[in-house]
């Protein structure tokens, strides 16, 4: 009798455990990236969503505070939201990025709301996130931001007066594998006012498919030009943050060390400096010795998209150099 209680009370705990650890599976599995996929709706690149979108959304669908904790930076929480706010997340859209899968998420408290784009990889792990769309409180102004095929991300603000556009600043990042974030690759701001800097070698001949003018904003860009010969080129190149307070600068010839690299190496100079060109854009990183060059603590590097060259047709005369 005593023997035939036992064995059912061993048998009832063994049956309570292993529900409690089917709760505890279907929990955590609750509280991943794919179980929470199917609540959002696939779209294809180009993807874009305005200020005007995200207000009028009404969806309350609520995503597992689990899921969404990793998301949201603390800064964002305490300087968009308010410290204290409480945060409902709801799904808009999902990307495939073929290794990755982009979820753009709207955040809401009140009568705030944000969007965030957060990334995952193919086994579900949290790569990085994105302030999308961060809506203002200015009647004059208009938000949008836009993903593209090539899963670069640009946030534009428009300032109208009345039917009139006065100004526009865009910001374009996309994710940087290596550093495991979204790197800014260009930033022109709103109402910045700063003059652009020309470049000294301007009215130089450009012949060389590398050859052009890339940029950062205004007070941030590389120009290359045709060097003396045909395996160098020309470059100028001028960085400075917006309070002009740090400023690098750098003139010379660069020997193109493939067809997607040139580097700056000088017999007598300690400083070394590649540039690497992808699609439309270059990067420029500092190797050593070019303090010279720069202020302290104001590395020559970053990442530049070329600019589209102008209608005006270019001189083929080549100026004497000074």
């Amino acid at each position: 009798m005593y023997r035939a209680a036992l064995v059912f009370v061993l048998l009832s705990g063994l049956i309570a455990c292993k529900d409690d650890d089917k709760k505890t599976g279907q929990q955590e599995e609750g509280n991943s990236a794919k179980s929470m996929t199917g609540l959002f709706k696939e779209v294809k690149p180009p993807y874009q969503l305005s200020d005007t979108e995200l207000l009028k959304n009404s969806d309350t669908t609520t995503l597992s505070a689990a899921f969404t904790s990793l998301l949201l930076p603390d800064s964002i929480k305490k300087n968009y939201f308010g410290k204290s706010a409480k945060i409902k997340f709801s799904p808009l859209a999902k990307l495939d990025g073929k290794d990755e899968m982009y979820y753009v998420i709207k955040a809401a408290a009140g009568a705030k709301k944000a969007a965030l784009l957060a990334m995952f990889d193919e086994a579900d792990n949290f790569l990085a996130s994105y302030p999308f769309l961060l809506p203002d409180t200015d009647a004059n102004t208009s938000q949008s931001s836009t993903i593209d095929k090539n899963f670069t991300i640009t946030k534009t603000i428009t300032q109208r007066n009345g039917p009139d556009v006065t100004a526009e600043g865009k910001e374009v990042v996309a994710y940087d594998a290596a550093e495991k974030k979204f790197g800014l690759i260009m930033l022109d701001a709103l109402n910045e006012n700063m003059a652009e800097i020309v470049s000294p070698i301007d009215t130089f001949p450009k012949t060389n498919k590398l050859a052009g003018d890339y940029w950062m904003n205004k007070k941030n860009l590389i120009s290359i030009r045709d060097g003396r010969y045909p395996n160098q080129l020309l470059v100028y190149v001028h960085t400075e943050n917006k309070a002009g307070d740090c400023k690098g600068e750098l003139r010379g010839e660069f020997l193109i060390t493939s067809s997607t690299t040139a580097t700056y190496r000088q017999g007598g100079d300690p400083c070394v400096l590649d540039l690497i060109f992808q699609g439309t854009g270059v990067s420029i990183s500092e190797q050593t010795g070019c303090g010279n060059y720069r202020g302290l603590d104001c590395p020559l590097s970053g990442t530049f998209t070329r600019k589209k060259p102008s209608s005006a047709k270019q001189s083929s005369e080549k100026p004497k150099r000074k």
